[in-house]
């Protein structure tokens, strides 16, 4: 049964299911200065991850993994057990059948913009960055604003090719994984990483270029009601300066 470690999650495959955890304190890894890595949403993620799994699986037709198990374990470690899904990944499907399951991914992705929300973040509150907050530095955080209206749509926020699982033979879409980022943002956040092999990161340049960035952070900077993750509000020009250093 393969599994792996990261510098701050645990993977592991078995017969019919799939773990996600992070690493417990005893765990937690050193960098090339001996300081330990500690990712202060590891958790957060997990759990925002778990929520959205159990919403979409019941307010949507789309293929999502049925959730076994998600909590804290005793060492400290928080545990996302899901069923697994059959098939390969989007990446691994010739490019010549790809637009088939391209066209699934659009109807899935118009059905979870019918989700609509006046608040940002995932089905439990909690805010979850999605990829392109990974430009800034660590010591960020965003707070959380209500909209006068239902403005945001529900967002996967890291749909790319390898979160797409197809069956190789009828290029059937049998479920989208990884939804640690998800939850309710502006409709632009969603960027469409699967129509590219270029992992997230690569794309992030893009989405900088064409996001109306401008107007969403200026309501991640407004503190109208509680701090959601901290008192620090995401500025555009930290993501923008970050993107020209990477």
């Amino acid at each position: 049964m393969a599994s792996w470690t990261t510098h701050e999650r645990h993977y592991r495959y078995y017969d019919n299911c799939f773990l996600k955890r992070t690493l417990s304190p005893s765990e937690y890894q050193r960098d090339f200065r001996g300081q330990l890595h500690i990712s202060l949403d590891n958790a957060a993620r997990l759990a925002n991850e778990a929520a959205t799994l159990d919403f979409i699986g019941q307010e949507t037709d789309i293929p999502v993994p049925r959730v076994i198990h998600a909590g804290e374990h005793s060492d400290g470690s928080y545990h996302l057990w899901t069923e697994l899904v059959p098939g390969v990944p989007l990446k691994e499907i010739p490019l010549s059948d790809q637009h088939t399951v391209i066209e699934q991914i659009e109807r899935y992705k118009s059905t979870l913009q019918g989700l609509r929300s006046s608040c940002i973040g995932g089905p439990t509150g909690i805010v979850c960055p999605p990829p392109v907050a990974k430009q800034l530095q660590r010591d960020e955080m965003w707070i959380t604003k209500h909209s006068p209206a239902k403005e945001y749509v529900f967002c996967h926020n890291d749909l790319s090719q390898s979160n797409v699982i197809v069956d190789p033979d009828t290029l059937e879409v049998n479920g989208i994984i990884d939804w640690e980022f998800a939850g309710f943002f502006p409709k632009c956040f969603d960027v469409p990483f699967y129509r590219s092999l270029k992992p997230p990161g690569a794309q992030i340049r893009s989405l900088a270029d064409t996001c109306e960035l401008e107007q969403f952070f200026s309501v991640l900077s407004v503190p109208e009601i509680g701090l959601r993750r901290g008192p620090t509000a995401v500025l555009v020009s930290d993501i923008l300066n970050g993107m020209e250093d990477s």
